[in-house]
């Protein structure tokens, strides 16, 4: 896999570290011909790399108002997984597994870092995922109720990459999920609503163990209920739809 010029890298890092903070609090970078000055550079050059910094979402450009730095939307790393599987460098399986490892990380930051405005927000969910009788708004509830955990844990970095993970897996098994949730027994969405609840409690308490055991079970439970049904053949059409 070829490498990314250090060259190109160093030159980014420059461009963000000549931002200044504005007077509304947010950090914003020098206007063109100022960078051009500064970096010796042509103009052309300049907003060929204002453009790069754009299209990677590490600034946002306002006509009028100046070029700011942002946080970058999880979009080059949703790339990345999306790629990757149409390569067969990785399956879903991967991606899932590495995503049930992942969010027993998070449950744990967001136990001890979560504010009572953040709890709230994830009860709410809780109680959508629990009541809904719309099959694609308990799934997009469900979607939302993992991402709230995410921005808990009080990590950007641990967010993005959530976000950039769980897009993609959200785009491959959206019909596999629709089909499961169809197909429960009132049973077993009962048992699939109780780990939600239980996830809830869990982070309440702020204890890392118990977030972690909670979200443990959470996916042990999907895993019954939901994934052994569907055979590695429904897998490879739903990754070629």
């Amino acid at each position: 896999m070829s490498q990314i010029d250090p060259n190109l890298l160093d030159r980014l890092k420059e461009f963000v570290s000549v931002s200044e903070l504005s007077k509304d609090g947010r950090l914003k970078l020098p206007p063109e011909r100022a960078l051009c000055e500064h970096f010796d550079m042509h103009r052309s050059s300049v907003r060929n790399v204002l453009s790069l910094l754009q299209s990677l979402g590490f600034i946002e450009r306002k006509q009028g108002s100046g070029t700011f730095l942002k946080m970058p939307e999880p979009v080059f790393i949703q790339l990345y997984f999306e790629l990757a599987l149409k390569l067969n460098y990785i399956s879903v399986d991967h991606l899932e597994t590495a995503r049930e490892m992942f969010e027993k990380e998070i449950v744990q930051a967001a136990a001890v870092n979560h504010q009572p405005h953040e709890l709230e927000r994830l009860e709410q969910l809780c109680g959508k995922i629990v009541h809904s009788t719309d099959v694609l708004e308990g799934i997009q509830a469900d979607y939302d109720f993992h991402e709230q955990l995410a921005i808990m844990a009080k990590n950007p970095a641990i967010l993005i990459i959530f976000q950039g993970l769980s897009s993609v897996l959200k785009k491959v098994l959206h019909q596999r999920r629709i089909l499961a949730r169809q197909s429960k027994s009132k049973e077993a969405q009962k048992k699939t609503n109780e780990t939600h609840i239980a996830l809830v409690a869990a982070v309440k308490t702020r204890d890392r163990d118990l977030a972690r055991q909670a979200m443990h079970d959470h996916f042990e439970t999907w895993n019954q209920q939901t994934m052994r049904p569907f055979s590695e053949i429904e897998e490879a059409s739903l990754l070629t739809d």
